[in-house]
C-alpha cells in the first residue's frame, strides 16, 4: 500500500528542481522543445501552473510513502478541476532505486481511493509516446487512450 502524504516545503524544493529538468529533457526528446531553450520553457510552464508553489490553487503534491516500511518511494502531482469532478495527473514518479516493485501500480490505486473520497469521478493524464513503461502501467491500471498525437521527423 502506498500512502499519499502532502509534500513538505523542503521536499517541494528538491522535487521542482529535478522535475523541471526532467520535463525539459522529455519535451526535447519528444520534439516539442529545442534543447537550447528547453529548461527556460519548462520553468515557464511550471511557474504558470504552480505560481504559489505548494499553495497553488487546485494543485496537490504528494510524497509517495511505502506503507510497509514508511520509506519514500516517489512523488505525485495532480490538479483537481474547479468543479471537483476530474483530476489530472501532471506528474507521477517512482524513484529509480524503487522501480520494478509495483509501487507505481499501488500509487495509482491509492490515488483512485483518494479520488473516490473526494467524489472525483475521472482521472486523466498525458504520457509521452516514447515512455513505453509508463504506457504499459497506465493501460494495466485501467486508463484508456482518448487521443493520439503523432509526428514524423523528416
Amino acid at each position: 500500500m502506498i500512502l499519499l502524504q502532502a509534500m513538505k516545503d523542503h521536499e517541494y524544493t528538491l522535487w521542482i528542481q529535478e522535475s523541471i529538468k526532467e520535463y525539459a529533457e522529455e519535451k526535447t526528446k519528444a520534439g516539442n522543445f529545442q534543447k537550447e531553450t528547453s529548461l527556460e520553457q519548462a520553468e515557464k510552464e511550471f511557474n504558470q501552473l504552480l505560481p504559489d508553489g505548494l499553495k497553488s490553487k487546485e494543485h496537490y503534491l504528494f510524497t509517495l510513502i511505502d506503507g510497509e516500511n514508511l520509506e519514500e518511494v516517489g512523488t505525485l502531482w495532480i490538479n483537481v478541476q474547479e468543479d471537483g469532478k476530474e483530476a489530472f495527473i501532471y506528474d507521477i514518479k517512482i524513484h529509480e532505486s524503487k522501480r520494478g516493485r509495483g509501487h507505481g501500480k499501488e500509487a495509482l490505486k491509492s490515488l483512485d481511493s483518494y479520488a473516490r473520497e473526494k467524489e472525483i469521478s475521472k482521472i486523466s493524464l498525458h504520457v509521452f509516446g516514447h515512455n513505453k513503461v509508463a504506457l504499459s502501467l497506465y493501460q494495466n491500471t485501467g486508463f484508456e487512450v482518448t487521443n493520439v498525437l503523432m509526428s514524423k521527423t523528416l
